[in-house]
């Protein structure tokens, strides 16, 4: 249409042109023959033999010369004289005869005004067709790149084709672009926002947060539980399970009014999964800090909702962390980092509720990264010692076997309490470490002492749940063995309640197995692990130790004797050893002897002692003692 247009323009031009020149032309032509009487094209004619042409019409051709018409022929009038007679020639003479010879220059002016333009245009036109041709070429590979199927469209003008092009491109790019971010920024099984977009997000609402003077908030979310249903159901399960809390929590952040989207993915940016069974909100912007409560709790209140998986019905729950913006930090990894203290303040609490971040619990993250590194250095530098603590027969005082703890004297702090650094040990997964190092010194020690007669003394080892998940602790105790010559029955391992609740059927077959080889395996602090009986009674278990808790109530609380008195005679059903810890006065050592408990341990027969003082103390004092009966004797301290 464009093009036809200029078509029609450019003739109307060239029209316009052509009359403006032919006018000149013809007045000038004129000029001449009225300067030149006796030119040869002048005729004589007789005004009764012409007839006048209107005046109008040759105005509108911007003539002012008067034409006549005569025989078939039109004469322009030079001039008329008294007779009656007129001097004119003919109009195609004057341009034939006239014009061409005497106004030769303006013809090749008229002549070259018509074919320069025309030659530029039609120059500049084969370039633009060219130039067009490797367009559209180079946007059909882009159409074939994008596997895009044009509409067919019945005019092939190159532009035309070109358009259509660049609008099916511009689509294509814009889905490109969407299905990229989507497979950059989210999260591959939930479909929620990842860590990195996350973050992204929460650096942009910061700033914008700084500029307003805004005040906002982040909750770091994590399942409690989620570990069993992954252990007990099958990782698939797991993600099933993720899954609808992914789902649970877009439905908190849309209830509340908290969402915000992002423009080419329409992926909610306030919501994401940080990896594991942990996912954050974030908070643009806090109204009152009851609004951030009455989300947490919502949201407490969504994961606590039975989840229906087939045919099983499954209970999980969730602890909370929340840091506000800018009161627990100032840009987006602190506030997540503090949000996550929070959080496992909330876990240490009791599980299934949220906790605001506060300076304390700050305080405390960073003692607890400082004495993870501080750790290190001590096991790269062997800091760590052993400390031994004989547990001997109730009816004689003969050992039966010493436990072995580990004591850390820091170079500036002095002694940390085991109390302290091992759960710190346990959560980084360090305790694997330094309990391959507990355990070859352990071993070597006892090594020492079996080889100078102390052969019906056992060694007692902790072991943690970590090392038991980690590792194939029969294949490492048989290796340590061999390498300081020490037989399995010179074993026993201690285990922690808590342990076998979550123990798989893998760590109960690796546990008899060592049993079977002659290793002895003891439950410690009985009775606060909350396991059923029945699990006791499948349990590859030798020795209970019962907590020093009900020791210390038991001369107190009449149904704490009672519960010590029914562990002693379940141990005696299932032919278990019955230890009682923590035994520090008389009265306590009567009470347990009276119950009929097996060994003790405690203060009141010894502290933990180095094993020069074991060597000095216990072996060598009692040498004739250890020749007959592989053992020697630990009597109560004097009270």
């Amino acid at each position: 249409m464009l093009r036809t247009s200029k078509t029609i323009l450019s003739f109307l031009s060239a029209l316009a042109i052509m009359l403006f020149i032919s006018v000149v032309a013809f007045s000038q032509g004129m000029s001449v023959l009225q300067n030149q009487n006796f030119h040869p094209k002048i005729q004589q004619l007789n005004q009764n033999h012409v007839t006048d042409i209107d005046k109008k019409i040759t105005t509108l051709f911007f003539l002012d010369y008067e034409i006549v018409h005569n025989n078939n022929a039109y004469f322009a009038v030079i001039g008329r004289d008294d007779s009656g007679n007129i001097s004119a020639v003919k109009i195609k003479d004057i341009f034939t005869e006239v014009i061409m010879f005497s106004n030769i220059p303006l013809l090749l002016i008229v002549l070259l005004a018509f074919i320069v333009p025309y030659y530029i245009n039609a120059k500049a036109s084969r370039k633009i067709n060219r130039s067009l041709r490797q367009v559209n070429e180079e946007t059909e590979k882009l159409i074939d790149v994008f596997n895009i199927e044009l509409a067919p469209i019945q005019l092939q003008d190159p532009i035309a084709k070109l358009n259509q092009a660049l609008i099916e491109i511009n689509k294509s790019v814009a889905e490109h672009l969407k299905s990229n971010e989507i497979s950059i920024f989210q999260d591959k099984l939930t479909g929620l926002a990842d860590r990195h977009a996350y973050l992204k997000h929460l650096q942009n609402e910061l700033d914008d947060a700084q500029k307003f003077n805004k005040r906002q908030a982040l909750l770091f979310i994590d399942l409690d539980g989620f570990k069993q249903v992954n252990d007990s159901f099958g990782h698939s399960f797991g993600d099933e399970v993720l899954i609808q809390v992914a789902q649970r929590l877009t439905t908190v952040v849309r209830n509340h009014g908290l969402s915000k989207t992002s423009n080419n993915a329409n992926l909610e940016l306030n919501l994401s999964r940080l990896g594991g069974d942990e996912f954050s909100i974030f908070i643009e912007n806090i109204t009152s800090d009851e609004a951030i409560i009455e989300v947490a709790t919502n949201i407490l209140q969504e994961i606590e909702r039975d989840f229906v998986l087939g045919n099983k019905v499954i209970k999980i729950g969730a602890s909370i962390g929340i840091a506000v913006y800018p009161d627990s930090a100032a840009n987006p990894n602190a506030l997540l980092q503090m949000a996550d203290v929070a959080m496992y303040r909330a876990k240490t609490d009791g599980r299934g509720i949220f906790r605001v971040y506060s300076p304390e619990m700050g305080s405390k993250i960073r003692r607890y990264h400082y004495l993870l590194e501080e750790m290190r250095l001590a096991i790269a530098s062997q800091n760590f010692k052993l400390s031994f603590q004989p547990i001997v027969k109730v009816n004689d005082f003969s050992i039966d076997y010493f436990e072995c703890l580990i004591r850390w004297h820091h170079p500036v702090e002095g002694n940390i309490s085991p109390a302290e650094f091992i759960p710190i040990a346990e959560e980084s997964n360090l305790i694997l470490e330094l309990g391959n190092w507990i355990l070859f010194e352990a071993c070597r020690q006892m090594s020492a002492w079996y080889n100078a007669g102390m052969n019906k003394v056992r060694i007692s080892i902790n072991i943690s749940g970590v090392q038991l998940k980690h590792l194939d602790l029969h294949q490492l105790l048989m290796d340590t063995l061999e390498k300081v010559d020490l037989p399995t029955t010179a074993i026993l391992l201690e285990i922690t309640e808590s342990c076998f609740i979550d123990a798989s059927e893998k760590v109960i077959n690796n546990l008899q197995r060592l049993r079977d080889d002659g290793v002895l395996i003891a439950i410690d602090d009985f009775g606060t692990g909350f396991s059923s009986l029945s699990t006791l009674a499948n349990l590859p278990v030798d020795v209970i130790k019962i907590d020093k808790l009900f020791i210390d109530q038991a001369n107190i609380n009449p149904k704490y004797q009672k519960i010590l008195n029914s562990i002693s005679d379940l141990g005696k059903q299932l032919d278990l050893k019955i230890v009682a810890e923590g035994v520090e006065t008389a009265s306590q050592f009567e009470l347990v002897k009276n119950l009929g408990i097996h060994c003790v341990q405690g203060y009141l027969i010894a502290r933990p002692e180095t094993s020069h003082h074991v060597g000095a103390n216990v072996i060598s004092k009692n040498l004739n003692q250890l020749a007959q009966t592989g053992t020697s004797v630990c009597l109560p301290s004097e009270q």
